[in-house]
């Protein structure tokens, strides 16, 4: 009986269908020709209009929207990087290198219209530093702005003193202040560099707030320090990806007050300008008049208490609204003869680096420009630097200061060098090594080039890297695209 009656309603309503499916069939045919074909332009163009809105909303969520977000509209396995076609914005890129001694030669100035550069110092460091880096790293960026706590003329660079916008009142019962004020009569050596350091955690609130007051019109606001290095065409690559409009905050993230996150200042961080807006904005009364104080007074007490300037920025952007996208390892806190080459120091572009010798700095800079910019420098790049493939032993060395770790004591790695270097080779994890002559072995999970260590009266130290490991890995990571990271605050330094 119900299947009779299911059977009728169905007969019905194809029946109806039908009849309406005709009526508009003869409708179709009665219009002219040319209305037809217009009719069906605006039908194909509606068609693209909402696929291309719909392409286009999965690229952006998919450009910005958190991890768990993208993996749950998705079967395919999460990617933890992308792998864009990027343009470099230097004149050589697709040449050699400059091939000059000039490192400016083929620097896209024109970018500095919409990128400013700030480089943080401090009157206490040693002025080597500050000049080996203004004639290296930042020796083509020329609307570069300097922060320090004195005023002064370093190398056709005007140097201000940041501190002094901060008003007496925010000295009152500081410590701090007797350090200030001796570098301010020009008497750094007693200050000392200790309390100099202590006098950093003030810059970094104000120098942002200075900055954009300076050059509200950039579109991005880039912190350095004297020894961090920057490879200027990965940064600029990775800029053209993002939109500055976007309250954007870039860096190598370490941790910071109550579960937020911070980008570590030795490594460099950036500032999109809808960013550092959020940041320095201030609520106004009705008449005009300035309802709060300015951003440094407003964390006066913070900053009393902690111990870094880019942790307290760091909670300052936080509760401005602003969190850290983190892209470690490509702002990196190691310096080049300390990054452990892995598969995780591999693929990925280099953009920064933090604590280079003056050495380093100079080697490097003109290795980077000679190099050729046709594509993004890798990790990969940077292990050619070292020469490390060529290398398997060096005295007075130490690679394994940092990441290292000792088998069990009763271990015949403890014997001699010999036996610490056979060790190695025969554990599948080790792949460089240190031996503390006083009888210690330390393997090396990763290529490391490490540092001269003198010997002392009651040690020495070698070095050893695995030639045959190394060339394995080299041989079994072609790095076929760069691996643009993205923004994680678990993938950490």
């Amino acid at each position: 009986m119900y299947l009779n009656n299911a059977t009728r309603v169905l007969t019905a309503a194809l029946r109806v269908l039908r009849s309406f499916a005709e009526g508009i069939s003869e409708y179709w045919k009665s219009w002219p020709k040319k209305r037809q074909k217009n009719a069906l332009v605006v039908v194909l163009t509606v068609f693209m209009f909402c696929l291309g809105l719909k392409l286009g909303s999965d690229l952006f969520y998919a450009h910005y929207w958190e991890r768990a977000t993208v993996s749950s509209l998705s079967n395919s396995p999460y990617v933890d990087y992308w792998e864009w076609e990027t343009t470099s914005r230097f004149s050589d890129a697709h040449q050699g290198g400059s091939g000059g001694d000039d490192l400016c030669d083929s620097f896209p100035s024109y970018l500095l219209s919409r990128v400013q550069v700030v480089l943080k110092i401090g009157s206490t460091e040693p002025p080597s530093r500050v000049d080996t880096h203004l004639a290296t790293v930042t020796r083509c960026i020329t609307n570069l702005i300097v922060f320090s706590d004195r005023e002064s003329e370093i190398k056709g660079h005007h140097v201000y003193d940041i501190l002094a916008t901060l008003p007496e009142s925010f000295w009152t019962n500081s410590p701090d202040f007797q350090a200030y004020s001796a570098i301010q009569r020009g008497d750094s050596n007693t200050a000392g560099s200790s309390q100099g350091w202590t006098l950093d955690k003030y810059k970094f609130l104000p120098m942002v707030e200075r900055a954009y007051e300076m050059n509200p019109t950039a579109q991005w606001f880039v912190f350095i320090e004297s020894d961090t290095y920057f490879v200027w065409d990965n940064l600029f690559r990775l800029l053209d990806q993002f939109d500055p409009s976007h309250p954007l905050y870039f860096g190598s993230p370490a941790p910071g007050k109550d579960h937020s996150f911070f980008a570590y200042g030795g490594a460099g961080f950036v500032l999109s300008t809808a960013a550092v807006q959020r940041l320095v904005a201030r609520k106004a009364e009705s008449d005009g008049v300035y309802g709060e104080p300015p951003l440094s007074q407003r964390y006066k007490d913070l900053i009393n208490v902690d111990c870094c300037g880019d942790s307290i920025l760091g909670w300052a952007l936080h509760q401005s609204g602003v969190d850290l996208s983190g892209l470690w390892p490509m702002f990196n806190p190691h310096p080049v003869h300390g990054v452990p080459f892995n598969e995780r120091h591999w693929c990925q572009p280099v953009i920064s680096m933090h604590k280079l010798s003056l050495e380093d700095m100079t080697e490097l800079a003109r290795w980077e420009n000679q190099r050729g910019r046709k594509l993004p420098l890798l990790y990969a790049d940077l292990f050619e630097f070292t020469k490390m493939g060529t290398l398997d032993y060096k005295t007075d060395w130490d690679n394994g200061d940092w990441g290292g770790w000792q088998e069990p004591p009763q271990s015949p790695a403890h014997r001699s060098v010999e036996a610490c270097a056979t060790a190695c080779h025969e554990h599948p994890q080790c792949f460089s090594y240190t031996y503390v002559h006083s009888g210690h072995c330390v393997f090396v999970p990763s290529m490391r080039l490490g540092a001269q260590k003198p010997a002392t009266e009651d040690t020495s130290l070698s070095a050893g890297w695995d030639l045959e490991k190394i060339k394995q890995f080299r041989d079994s990571h072609k790095c076929q695209r760069p691996q643009w990271v993205k923004p994680s605050t678990g993938r950490i330094f």
